[in-house]
């Protein structure tokens, strides 16, 4: 198995790449607000909350420019609650690389599949819930950029033989660079 260490601050990602954290940091408090004020009127007017679902829903999307059908304004308490919502929501998506280049791509798997505690964040919110967050981030960056992605590179999985092995980052960036 191939040795998957690497120095993540050694290739630094470009700003297009990397999660957009001055909008997050602009928006997040404006949607936290809305959606627990949303859960607030729900719980005092159970009769009226499915109109005012729509119209959170329609001034998030014009907030945000987002699909708000992906995201749950109802039992959001049920996943991990309205800080990791508030923060989707309010994250924008990841876009097109044209020219996305192979350690980036190292960089970013690295990112993905080493469990790293941050101890810089401790006191901004904002990085931790991105922290805690960023592996999806860029699996949809991954998924945009290369068309060969599969989620199952991430997973266990099992040989001819029956024997579980995980795919080293090496061999994903090679599964994923050679599309």
């Amino acid at each position: 198995m191939a040795n998957n260490s690497i120095n993540l601050n050694q290739i630094e990602l470009r700003e297009e790449i990397k999660p957009n954290i001055n909008v997050v940091r602009e928006l997040y408090p404006i949607v936290k607000k809305k959606i627990l004020e949303f859960t607030d009127f729900w719980d005092n007017n159970p009769n009226e909350a499915e109109n005012r679902h729509k119209e959170v829903e329609k001034e998030l999307q014009e907030l945000t420019g987002k699909d708000m059908s992906k995201y749950d304004l109802w039992e959001y308490w049920e996943a991990d609650g309205v800080e990791n919502l508030a923060f989707r929501i309010s994250l924008p998506e990841p876009i097109r690389i044209l020219d996305f280049k192979k350690e980036e791509l190292k960089t970013i798997l690295t990112k993905i599949k080493t469990f790293e505690e941050p101890t810089e964040y401790e006191n901004d919110e904002i990085l931790m819930i991105n922290w805690a967050n960023e592996g999806d981030f860029y699996r949809n960056l991954l998924k945009k950029n290369f068309e060969n992605y599969n989620h199952k590179y991430f997973n266990s999985q099992k040989d001819k033989n029956g024997n579980y092995f995980e795919y080293s980052i090496d061999e994903v960036v090679e599964i994923l660079w050679n599309r």
